[in-house]
């Protein structure tokens, strides 16, 4: 009797652990399935992080750098300020529009690019800079 009963235990045991078979497998590949779908998504928006800071910097420098070829006097100095932000702009690889809104005041638009690694899929993303030149030691008046 008593053997009996050890062995009806002993396959409820084991009956037990065949039903519970794969189900470990299942969670695995769905964890794993689920870690690299999060990485693919940070690393695809890693690339779109770096063309934005890429756009923003270069934005800062061709307005910087317009600016400084502007000076105070309107006329005489647009081209050379447009001309000095398209430098910035032609040096870097990227595109955009330069605006002279007023003297020593150059507003830049830069677009820039990247591809994600895993996705493929190419981002785009403009960037915006103004800058103001200011004159004056002490006081940094507008021209």
């Amino acid at each position: 009797m008593r053997w009996q009963r050890a062995q009806t235990r002993l396959r409820r045991r084991l009956d037990h652990g065949r039903r519970d078979q794969g189900l470990v497998t299942l969670w695995v590949a769905v964890t794993c399935a689920a870690i690299l779908t999060v990485a693919a998504f940070v690393i695809d928006g890693g690339a779109k992080i770096r063309a934005g800071e890429r756009a923003d910097i270069v934005a800062g420098e061709a307005a910087r750098a317009a600016s400084y070829a502007s000076g105070p006097d309107r006329a005489a100095r647009t081209a050379a300020a447009a001309a000095a932000a398209r430098g910035i702009l032609a040096r870097s690889g990227l595109t955009g529009a330069v605006v002279v809104t007023a003297p020593g005041r150059i507003h830049v638009e830069v677009q820039a690019s990247a591809t994600g690694a895993i996705s493929g899929i190419t981002y785009t993303v403009t960037r915006d800079a103004t800058a103001q030149l200011l004159l004056g030691v002490g006081t940094g008046d507008a021209p």
